[in-house]
């Protein structure tokens, strides 16, 4: 708690410069205000679906509001430390269970009791994805998988295949092959950031944390020390890329000048076709060699959540309805926030899925299958930010070669982390 209110102050003066985009409403109406991130597919999309829905309850108004990726959590934070937590904001798993402790979200649980909020038609699973200790705050937009997202037209350029569900010394294969064909270099195993170490951890059947969130979720420094290796290899080879190289603005642009791969995940990959104008394709998250899991799994694309000190809960909710169970919404929408979470909606866009949705619903189904992924694990704890933050600090010294025991490092920052952990667990 008191990181995150630091971090909200540290943020308020920030709240003027990035106020909603449209201020406008007409007297009468109720007026909401929606905050979300993406790329520019995204935000056009969605402000058409904005409209429609506009056009559908004529007594609501909707302030709208985006980012991308990079700025939204800045923004988002500053808006709450301002007094401005928007009416209806996107949330990432990764986050829900900080801003939920922090009674930032307003429970749904009444809201689907009283059947205001409909998910007659969504599975106990993805509703579950959304709840912190048994509470509703959440309600996914879709469900999809991790992915490797890589330039096709580089790997068979190279002479090389990377397979469907590729194991890590296939991936360096590959990763080689393109480096000495073209000069295009990776970014996955160099990133070694809690994604990537979780995505190890996953391919033994560990997770970053324990059950309750008191302590890491392994307690060997192998997994690190593996991690950390693997980029240290890469860089001093060549195939990978060494800290601060990268003359990209955008992830985006990284594809087209750094990196021929890079850790997405499955809705994304239009918006980087459209973004890049390459032949991007994907496939599952390479497992470590020795694997006796998954490191891929089934995930909420992203939830929507509803602000606690929101006067119009009502009317929010109306919004969330609408996204969930409405077929206007998805004729706009498709698949952009991931396959609808009800059983309806992903039957009613099926007929008219293009090329790419065609594509990306495959995918989800093809890791769907049995044995295919490991299960959702929980939600990150509030806390997981100053975690990730130290794995990236430690990674960073690890990466500029200023660690000579990785092994000693790795229990250096497991002990940190874990210290973070248990101090968090008693507030």
């Amino acid at each position: 708690m008191k990181r995150f209110l630091s971090v909200l102050a540290a943020v308020m003066v920030m709240f003027t410069l990035l106020a909603p985009l449209t201020v406008s409403a007409e007297e009468g109406k109720t007026t909401l205000t929606i905050l979300w991130w993406g790329s520019q597919t995204r935000h056009d999309l969605t402000i058409k679906m904005i409209e429609k829905f506009e056009e559908k309850y004529p007594d609501i108004d909707l302030v709208i509001d985006y980012s991308d990726w990079d700025g939204y959590w800045t923004k988002l934070s500053a808006q709450v430390a301002g007094g401005q937590t928007p009416d209806i904001m996107q949330m990432d798993y990764a986050y829900l269970a900080q801003y939920a402790s922090n009674k930032v979200l307003a429970e749904l649980d009444s809201f689907i009791a009283s059947g205001e909020l409909d998910v007659s038609d969504v599975s106990d699973s993805i509703l579950t994805s959304g709840q912190i200790d048994g509470v509703t705050y959440a309600l996914s937009t879709g469900t999809n998988a991790p992915v490797l997202l890589y330039r096709r037209d580089l790997v068979e350029a190279a002479g090389v295949e990377l397979p469907m569900n590729a194991t890590m010394s296939e991936y360096v294969a590959v990763s080689k092959a393109v480096y000495e064909n073209s000069g295009m270099r990776d970014t996955f195993v160099t990133d070694c950031s809690a994604d990537l170490l979780r995505f190890r951890l996953r391919s033994y059947g560990l997770n970053l944390y324990n059950d309750d969130a008191t302590a890491l979720g392994f307690d060997d420094p192998k997994y690190l020390v593996d991690m950390w290796q693997l980029a240290l290899d890469a860089q001093n080879e060549g195939w990978g890329m060494v800290p601060g190289e990268s003359s990209a603005a955008t992830a985006f642009d990284s594809m087209v000048v750094d990196a021929w791969s890079r850790y997405q995940n499955s809705n994304e990959l239009q918006a980087y076709r459209d973004a890049t104008g390459l032949d991007i394709s994907m496939v599952t998250i390479p497992d470590v060699d020795d694997a006796t899991a998954s490191a891929t799994y089934l995930k909420p694309s992203m939830f929507w959540c509803v602000a606690e000190q929101s006067e119009h809960k009502d009317a929010a909710i109306k919004f969330i309805n609408f996204f969930t169970n409405d077929p206007d919404c998805f004729d706009i929408v498709g698949v952009d926030r991931a396959i609808p979470i009800s059983a309806k909606m992903r039957e009613h866009i099926a007929p008219s899925l293009d090329d790419v949705s065609k594509e990306v619903v495959s995918f989800v189904d093809y890791v769907s299958q049995p044995g295919m992924a490991s299960p959702l694990m929980n939600a990150d704890p509030a806390c997981h930010t100053d975690v990730s933050e130290l794995l990236g600090q430690y990674s960073e010294q690890v990466r500029y070669g200023l660690v000579d025991d990785l092994t000693a490092f790795a229990q250096e920052f497991m002990d940190e982390a874990n210290g973070i952990l248990a101090a968090a667990a008693q507030k």
